[in-house]
This record gives C-alpha cells, sequence and structure tokens, in this order.
C-alpha cells in the first residue's frame, strides 16, 4: 500500500496494520469536529465499520485495479466502483441504525431511520469511500514508480544484451569459420557458396538493425535462426543439426535473439562427432515454445554448464519483457541428453 518496498511478509502486514489504525484515528480526530458526537463514540463507531472499509479497500487495489484499471478497461473499472462504493455506504449506515445506535444510544431507537441520518449519496461516498480512493492512488502511484523502473532497467538490459549478441554474432572466429567454409565451396559447390554469402548477409542485417527494436515478429526470427543453422551445418555437417518448425501465428511478435542464445549453448557443448546432437523444435499458436536438445560428449566431463554472459543476458531479458509470462527449464538426463525448454505466453 506504501510507497516503499516492504522487507518481508511480517514488515507488510505491521505497515498495513499502523495504516488502518492511523486512518481511524485520524478519521475520528476529523469527524469529532463537526459531530454531536464525541471522539470516543466516533471512534468506536470506526471500530464497527472498519472490516467494511478494508475489504472494499483491498478488493479495489488488488482485484479491481489490476484486473482493469492498469489494463485501461475504464469503463468496468468505473461500474465496478461504485457499485462496491454503494455497497460499503449501505453497510456503513446499517451498521450505524441497527448495530451501533441500539447499542450505544437506545434512547434513539424509533427516533432515527435509515435514511433519517442526512443520507446523501456523494458525501457519503467521499466520506464513506474516501480510504479507498485514497489507497488507489497510493497503489497506482507505486504501480507507476515501478513501471517506470523496469522501463529503465531494461533500456539498460537491452542495451547489455545487444552489445553481447552482436559480439556474439560477429566475433572473429564465427566470421572466420564462415567465410572459410565459404571459401572452400565457391571451387568445390559454387551454388552452395553463393546462397551461404547471402545467408551471412542476412545474419549480419539482422544483428545490425532488427534487434534495436523491442519486438519483431516472429517470422523474422525464424529466419534469421534458419540462417544461423544452416551456416553452422557448413563446419559441423548437414545432419549435425534439425529444426522443426510449427507456426500457426505468423504475425505473433516477440523480442528479438531469444533463442539464439540456446542454440549457440547446444552448439558450444554438443556432441561434434554425432549425426542429430542438436534437435530444436519450435512451435507458435496461442503460446511460443521453444526447445533446444543436445548430445553432450560425456555428462562428468560436461559440468552442468549452463551458458555463460548469453544464457544470463537471456533470463535477465526474459524477466523484464515477459514478468510472469515465461518459464525456463533445463533438463540433465542419464542418457548424457541436455534439453533446454522455453516457454512463453
Amino acid at each position: 500500500m506504501l510507497l516503499f518496498e516492504y522487507k518481508n511478509k511480517f514488515h507488510r502486514i505491521f505497515i498495513h496494520v499502523i495504516f488502518w489504525l492511523a486512518y481511524l484515528f485520524f478519521f475520528a480526530i476529523l469527524s469529532a469536529i463537526t459531530s454531536k458526537f464525541n471522539f470516543f463514540s466516533i471512534l468506536l463507531q470506526g471500530f464497527y465499520s472498519l472490516p467494511i472499509d478494508i475489504v472494499a479497500t483491498y478488493f479495489t487495489i488488488y482485484f479491481l485495479l489490476p484486473k482493469y484499471l492498469i489494463k485501461k478497461k475504464y469503463i468496468p473499472f468505473a461500474l465496478f466502483s461504485l457499485f462496491v462504493g454503494f455497497i460499503t455506504i449501505v453497510l456503513n449506515q446499517i451498521l450505524q441504525v441497527y448495530v451501533f445506535l441500539p447499542i450505544y444510544y437506545p434512547q434513539l431507537i424509533g427516533k432515527i431511520k435509515f435514511f433519517s441520518l442526512q443520507f446523501d449519496l456523494f458525501s457519503y461516498l467521499v466520506s464513506s469511500y474516501s480510504v479507498v480512493i485514497f489507497a488507489v492512488g497510493v497503489k497506482f502511484i507505486k504501480f507507476w514508480v515501478e513501471v517506470t523502473k523496469a522501463k529503465a532497467q531494461l533500456e539498460n538490459q537491452n542495451l547489455k544484451s545487444e552489445l553481447s549478441l552482436l559480439k556474439s554474432q560477429l566475433n572473429p572466429h564465427f566470421l572466420f569459420n564462415v567465410l572459410n567454409n565459404i571459401d572452400t565451396l565457391i571451387h568445390t559447390n559454387p551454388e552452395r557458396a553463393s546462397k551461404s554469402i547471402i545467408k551471412l548477409s542476412d545474419i549480419l542485417r539482422y544483428v545490425t538493425y532488427e534487434i534495436s527494436n523491442d519486438y519483431v515478429c516472429i517470422s523474422k526470427e525464424v529466419d534469421y535462426l534458419n540462417s544461423y543453422i544452416q551456416l553452422s551445418a557448413l563446419r559441423f555437417g548437414e545432419k549435425y543439426i534439425s529444426f522443426d518448425c510449427s507456426i500457426k501465428n505468423t504475425e505473433r511478435l516477440i523480442a528479438p535473439m531469444l533463442f539464439i542464445p540456446l542454440v549457440e549453448n547446444a552448439i558450444k557443448h554438443g556432441n561434434k562427432k554425432t549425426d542429430n546432437s542438436i534437435k530444436i523444435s519450435l512451435k507458435v499458436d496461442t503460446n511460443i515454445e521453444f526447445n533446444v536438445t543436445n548430445y553432450i560428449p560425456g555428462i562428468n566431463s560436461y559440468k552442468d554448464k549452463v551458458g555463460g554472459i548469453g544464457i544470463q543476458n537471456l533470463k535477465r531479458r526474459l524477466e523484464l519483457i515477459y514478468p510472469g509470462a515465461y518459464k525456463y527449464d533445463i533438463i540433465n538426463t542419464d542418457d548424457e541428453k541436455y534439453t533446454a525448454k522455453l516457454w512463453i505466453k
């Protein structure tokens, strides 16, 4: 509820209790100035209505706010808020007329009815629902601060990731191996050499221009991945990597170059002496499922290496770009097989 971060669950509960006690005393002091009842009577009355205010507040900020207001569904949010406000007012009035007054002011029974306590809907909305309005304002400010902070972190991480990805794709070893293989093909298979040059050009164009965008079409990411796989096949053989791709939603957007760190990691640690050492699958429908399986030369020699800077950057980008909407798992099996699974909602 407050703008600072909670240290733990107990600290959160303590701060909320302090807030509600402070609200109760502040409301009693403020009401006592203009009311015919004294401070302690109003404070006692506040204890009766406090559970209603608490339920209305938490229902609004933890359900209505994220479900409607944050998603810019303003009309449903306004309608539900008015309904909750009306119910809050009615319940508070019922407590005051039929519970509080009969217990503490029995002499007023029969003299005061439900609508006789100056039942003005607007003034009651301001007084009875004011804490909810205040909590929504604080929560919304906190949400805006968190979004701004996350956006700044994402921009900073994207800059680091772009540099890392550029270094990875444009490093001299990668270019040297590809160019050396193309040079060999020029004499033995000119047609394939020409296609390889086009694939290399596509890769350089993609990592130079596309990775500066927040999102790219999934089809572009697949084209880039295909180019990278085909160039890798020049070095390790056509049967070294298999790629199974099924895309039902070709217009789906995705953050650029999320898949390549997993493929690079598989190539780096995969068994270079066997065919079908690396199996890649991609399914794009409502969700995105990307799996990379590679057979390793020996489970003991592998030492559970799960990447490096590339994988670390991938995990950080996923946290910033798809918070709560992704799953990343790694599986090592006894048959010397390593699988990385990435799921994006």
